[in-house]
Order: C-alpha cells, then structure tokens, then sequence
C-alpha cells in the first residue's frame, strides 16, 4: 500500500500533468530530438547528434543588434544562439562555422578569412546591401575586381588587396615595380618599389618567411609583408 506521502507526490505529479494555460507545475519532457517536442519546443541535448534532452521553448523574438556568431548543427552560422534557437537548431560549437571553401557553407554565406585567399575560414553572411556612394576598389581573391569589400563579399570572395586586380606575381608588374596585396597568397596591384627607407620602422616578416627590417625594405626587394 502506497505511503501517505507517495500517495501524495503522485496526486501533485497527476494534478501537473492535467494544468494548462501556463508553464506552472510543468514537467520537462525527455527527448531525443525536436520530432519528440512541441512546434514551439527545440530538444536541448548538449551534443549534434543523438544524446537525452529536454524539451526547452524557442525564443519568439531575437534582438538583431548583438551579433555573437555560433555555429549550428546544421552546418549554419547564426547571429546569435538565440537565432538559432529561434529556427530550432542545437549548437555544434561557439563561433562561426568553419570551412574550407565557400562550398561548404549556406547560398547566403561565404567562407570569409582576412589574412589569406586559401587558407580555410568561416562561414559568415554575405552582407544584404552596400553603399553605392563610396566606392573604393579591391581586388578579390578571384582575381576579380570589385567596387568595395562589402560588393566582394556580397560576391561571396575574400578580399586580397586594396585596389583594382592587376597581377598575380611581380612578372607581371614593371622592373621597377612589384605584386603588392595584403595577402600572400592571392592577386594584386603593380607598386612602385621604394628607392630609400625611414630607419626607424619595425622588424617585418615578407611572404617568403624572410625578416626585413622594414617593410619599405621588403618591398625594395619585390617582397609583401605577412599579414
């Protein structure tokens, strides 16, 4: 025969189970994934796949005005964990996706990286708009020139220097010149190569792993400077 005070827990567990119009005396439901929850419900599990939840209710609104990239399980960068949450997705880390070329990211993102055009990046979105009144043109890791960063990334490229594609290495360029980028591994612009050099400037590694007391003279020497 059931205790009085079981017989209690048990008319408390049965009265919870019956209340309705609020979250009061709710008991959390074990899941697996969203499939075992409520439309309005993501099954918080702590891992991608696999693995015992709770049920736990989706934000209804985010504030767009804090970007703090995650990643999904899904593959996607979110804004925020609570966008995330927001379309039902677990989190598969803190941080943008990663990825190694825009293949492998969302039709609205690309594999955005500002120190090299090869090495792999994160998967961020491709910006909605861009001001057509300041122009300001780059070079894009596909050799293409853009009118602004922001049009490069809406193109999905990284951006290798800051000005109009000409070269891809110093043969390219006059005697007297050189292929500079702020990247080492992508296309560029023919510069003048400097005749003297200031003495106080710092030490530089070039892109050919030399260091140079400058980087005016790295680019005495037909030399771009590491980022």
């Amino acid at each position: 025969m059931l205790s009085r005070h079981l017989q209690l827990l048990v008319a408390c567990l049965a009265l919870a189970a019956l209340a309705c119009g609020d979250d009061a005396g709710r008991i959390d439901r074990a899941c697996t994934s969203n499939s075992d929850c409520a439309e309005t419900e993501l099954c918080g599990t702590g891992i991608c796949e696999g693995g015992l939840g709770t049920c736990l209710p989706r934000p209804t609104e985010c504030d767009d005005t804090i970007t703090s990239f995650v990643c999904g399980c899904n593959g996607r960068t979110y804004q925020s964990e609570c966008f995330a949450s927001l379309d039902g997705v677990r989190l598969a880390q803190l941080g943008a996706c990663n990825c190694q070329d825009n293949s492998t990211c969302d039709a609205d993102q690309f594999c955005a990286l500002d120190d090299s055009c090869l090495n792999p990046g994160e998967c961020l979105p491709r910006p909605s708009s861009c001001e057509t009144a300041e122009i300001e043109p780059v070079c894009g890791c596909d050799n293409m020139t853009y009118d602004s960063q922001c049009s490069a990334f809406q193109a999905g490229a990284r951006v290798s220097a800051s000005g109009m594609c000409e070269c891809t290495s110093n043969d390219e360029c006059g005697t007297d010149e050189f292929c500079q980028a702020t990247v080492c591994d992508g296309p560029g612009f023919c510069e003048s190569r400097d005749v003297a050099c200031p003495p106080s400037e710092e030490t530089v590694t070039g892109c050919n792993g030399i260091l140079y007391p400058s980087a005016c003279s790295a680019n005495q020497v037909g030399q771009r400077v590491r980022p």
